[in-house]
């Protein structure tokens, strides 16, 4: 693989505006690209987003580009109601209403071009005082968690949306942001596998095949390292302790708890060595060729950072035909 790698499929990425801007056409072109994001500055109406979401698959003829978005619920939604469909609080949803509430919000996903969302929230929401998790837990029990997590991922997977889990490995009883800071979960191992790890390790022996990583320290797994640049927590745990054979994407990489780690560019570079499969970078359009670049030179560099390359993108390889549906 040395001096042939294009890193751009390991990048999911952010941009502006209502339709395809040339810099993402040209690092597709000269990188290629694993996906993008849709943010509320993408979107304006249905018709546009079908327009967009149409452009961009063009951009991948093998139609293996990921179009993405968090939709979650309640507050979290970047498709606003009237505009779009309205869908209830995870907080507010149970055994008996998530299928079909996964199943109206899939289709209309499916509708408008998309085929990933950044969705459900698999934490369990054990801290009242949590600023950034709270209602979009589907609660306070892990089984119940694992239970109407399940029948979410089935929802929005019948109708070609793959579902992405997240934040692993539980973001849910912290106290702290990780989009303004590293939060930290000081909770024994004990603890964690029985509470913030059981939704998780349930789901993936069945159909949950992506996963999102914390940009938090979890110091009972690892002392150094947050989630998303463990090895320990990605390779040890994850894959070989839970067996694990999906896709591992990052949070947005743009975040405090991430860059609290290294610069950007440095900071994707340790994911990915840590067991990574996708780099969301939301933000810093200016900035995406150099990232990419650096991920490139560092892999053909390293006989490690290859032998991960080839794995994540066997990884990708094998995705459900779900991202091939649309």
């Amino acid at each position: 693989m040395v001096g042939s790698c294009r890193a751009g499929p390991f990048f999911v990425l952010g941009f502006d505006g209502f339709s395809v801007p040339k810099s993402l056409t040209q690092i597709h072109q000269r990188h290629g690209l694993g996906g993008v994001i849709l943010f509320d500055r993408n979107i304006e109406s249905p018709t546009q987003v079908r327009n967009l979401n149409h452009a961009l698959r063009k951009l991948s003829p093998e139609k293996s580009l990921i179009i993405s978005i968090d939709e979650e619920g309640g507050r979290f939604q970047k498709l606003k109601a009237p505009v779009f469909g309205q869908y209830p609080r995870a907080c507010d949803v149970d055994s008996t209403t998530a299928l079909a509430v996964a199943r109206k919000m899939g289709a209309e996903l499916h509708d408008l071009g998309f085929n990933f969302d950044n969705a459900p929230v698999l934490d369990v929401n054990t801290n009242p005082g949590n600023p950034i998790i709270g209602e979009r837990s589907f609660g306070s029990d892990p089984r119940r968690v694992a239970e109407v997590g399940r029948l979410f991922i089935q929802g929005l997977q019948e109708n070609g949306v793959l579902a992405c889990g997240k934040h692993f490995p539980g973001h849910g009883d912290t106290s702290q942001d990780s989009h303004l800071t590293l939060p930290v979960v000081n909770h024994s191992k004990e603890r964690l596998h029985s509470v913030e790890l059981l939704p998780f390790r349930e789901l993936i022996k069945g159909e949950l095949k992506c996963l999102m990583t914390a940009h938090v320290l979890y110091p009972a797994l690892d002392e150094k390292h947050p989630a998303t640049f463990s090895a320990k927590i990605l390779d040890e745990l994850l894959r070989k302790e839970f067996g694990y054979d999906g896709m591992v994407v990052t949070d947005d990489m743009g975040m405090a708890g991430s860059l609290s780690q290294a610069d950007l560019p440095e900071a994707c570079i340790q994911a990915f060595a840590a067991g990574c499969d996708l780099l969301l970078v939301c933000e810093h359009p200016d900035r995406h060729e150099a990232i990419i670049a650096a991920l490139e030179t560092a892999i053909e560099k390293s006989p490690v950072l290859q032998k991960r390359a080839e794995e994540s993108l066997e990884r990708k390889r094998n995705f459900p035909l779900i991202l091939q549906r649309n």
